[in-house]
């Protein structure tokens, strides 16, 4: 069985072990990070309400918006800047968010 993952400037994220690497090196990240950084990245380029992305990260479970916030937060502080210098993770005020990366293809079949 073939790994899928989401390439994006120097990271990657394995679906399969839900595990986000830069380069070779792997960034340890909080389980509801990863799966909110997976959420964003499978709505790519999309604005993203938060009542979306709290029903994906958190599904049948009552969580306040500030567990989002702290989540995109930690998100921003370890992917740095895309390459136009600009965070990978945009706010949308009022809103949600949005991936504004370019990605390869994705998901891209690991052989």
């Amino acid at each position: 069985m073939q790994a899928l993952e989401y390439r994006f400037g120097a990271y990657r994220v394995d679906l399969q072990a839900r595990v986000l690497f830069r380069g070779d090196e792997r960034v340890t990240l909080p389980p509801k990070a990863i799966d909110l950084l997976i959420a964003l990245l499978e709505r790519q380029g999309r604005v993203i309400d938060k009542e979306e992305l709290l029903g994906a990260v958190w599904p049948d479970t009552f969580v306040e918006e500030g567990n989002l916030a702290k989540n995109v937060s930690l998100l921003r502080k370890m992917l740095g800047e895309n390459q136009a210098g600009l965070p990978w993770i945009e706010t949308i005020p009022k809103r949600g968010y949005r991936f504004i990366g370019t990605m390869d293809a994705a998901p891209v079949p690991v052989i």
